[in-house]
């Protein structure tokens, strides 16, 4: 990986830190729209009028939610209509070092692998234990960014 890669990985992980801490609790069981609605007190149909949408559009847009059916513009709508912002991430469930670790290690097994079936199908042997040649591989695989 390039040193500006590293760079760059590190300031990541560093925003994800602060999101990760920020989302620990971000899920609501009724939804964002109906939740931060009642919490304005904001009506059903205030918040369809200042949308510029209908009243069942509105109670859609929550139901929607609410079943992790819901459109992003609806989202940002919704947001705007209650003077809210709209905040939308990918927050991986590691770090991404453990991440691209883990895919370049697996990917890394699979090519030593089929290279060692076909190494015993020409009786030729590799002196080097497995596990040395997998994380060499796997070094390499990372630092030319081709884990997946």
């Amino acid at each position: 990986m390039k040193k500006q890669d590293k760079l760059a990985l590190t300031q990541i992980e560093r925003r994800l830190k602060n999101l990760r801490r920020s989302f620990s609790d971000a899920r609501v069981k009724p939804g964002w729209i109906h939740y931060m609605r009642k919490a304005l007190g904001i009506t059903l149909q205030k918040l369809a009028d200042r949308a510029q949408v209908s009243k069942a559009t509105a109670q859609q847009a929550e139901r929607n939610e609410a079943k992790g059916k819901v459109t992003i513009e609806t989202l940002k709508k919704m947001a705007a209509a209650m003077e809210c912002e709209f905040v939308y991430a990918f927050v991986p469930k590691g770090s991404l070092k453990a991440i691209l670790k883990e895919k370049a290690w697996e990917k890394a097994k699979q090519i030593i692998s089929e290279a060692d079936t076909h190494m015993t199908l020409e009786d030729q042997r590799v002196e080097q234990d497995l596990d040395s040649r997998i994380e060499q591989l796997a070094d390499l695989l990372i630092e030319r960014g081709d884990v997946w």
